[in-house]
């Protein structure tokens, strides 16, 4: 596989209510369209650490800010949905009439929002190590490292609790992303540590986590609370083929959560990864591949 560096191009999209979405645009520009909705927390510096793969699946990827990350305004008390409008608006402005959506971790749920609200723009989607709706008769936090179930325990009680829970998680990502890191490392699996501890994870995490941060919590708290109260589309409403790739090790999206959506879902494959957990670095070559076709 390639190694070579793929040309980066960025820029900014004036959207109709005034705010502001950041984005980036890697691999061949004649590649097959594809919008990257990244993780929680995260921005558009997210991406594959290897370079090379956007050319070897002949895919053009565009990742972006979520509303409150990175350069992109805040959207307070967004759902799922919302981010919706903010695709078809971008993908106005790249002159993509027909696009396939992929998701990873908190950026999951996004996807299946688009391929839901968009659904005669969206090709296929791909989901990786997914949260699942917060629904009745779901355990939502089983399964969960107890940092995560205190997270979503602080969101569940109100913007306040979990603004004042992200303040000092935020000011650490700011300033020292590489102990972040650290931390999150020692709550997970042997084969994520693995992952975390690669020079090249490590310094695209850095990357986007420094970029996240530039306006405080704002955009991870608000991500979090559209996680934990309605979604805002139904699943069932998503026709596109959907490819769904969850890590049987996962202690931050366990497997469950994968499963669960998988069954609402009227088109999905569901691929457990065995010995894996919430770090599938490996797995994007092939979801880049499936989603180009």
């Amino acid at each position: 596989m390639s190694a070579a560096p793929a040309k980066t191009r960025e820029g900014t999209i004036a959207l109709s209510d005034g705010r502001t979405l950041a984005y980036a645009d890697r691999g061949p520009a004649d590649g097959a369209p594809l919008i990257f909705h990244h993780g929680t927390p995260g921005s558009r510096a997210g991406h594959h650490p290897d370079p090379g793969v956007y050319d070897d699946a002949g895919v053009r990827v565009v990742t972006y800010d979520r509303a409150g990350y990175g350069l992109s305004d805040r959207l307070e008390g967004r759902d799922v949905a919302a981010v919706a409008a903010d695709i078809s608006a971008l993908a106005d402005e790249l002159g993509f009439q027909r696009f396939a959506a992929m998701g990873v971790s908190g950026g999951a749920p996004h996807a299946l929002a688009c391929a839901a609200l968009l659904a005669d723009r969206v090709t296929r989607a791909v989901v990786m190590v997914t949260p699942a709706p917060n629904e009745d008769g779901f355990d939502f936090l089983a399964g969960m490292t107890q940092s995560n179930i205190n997270e979503f325990n602080a969101a569940l009680a109100g913007p306040d609790a979990i603004a004042a829970y992200l303040a000092p998680y935020i000011e650490t990502l700011r300033t020292q992303p590489e102990a972040v890191l650290d931390e999150l490392a020692a709550e997970l699996p042997p084969p994520d540590q693995a992952t975390l501890a690669r020079q090249d994870v490590r310094e695209m995490l850095v990357t986007s986590w420094r970029e996240a941060s530039r306006q405080g919590a704002a955009g991870w708290m608000d991500d979090d609370l559209a996680f934990t109260r309605p979604w805002g589309f139904d699943l069932a409403d998503v026709s596109a083929e959907v490819r769904i790739w969850q890590g049987e090790l996962d202690v931050l999206a366990p497997q469950a959560h994968g499963k669960r959506v998988a069954e609402q879902l009227p088109n999905a494959t569901f691929e457990l990864v065995e010995g894996k957990g919430h770090m599938l670095y490996d797995a994007w070559p092939q979801a880049f591949a499936w989603a180009a076709r």
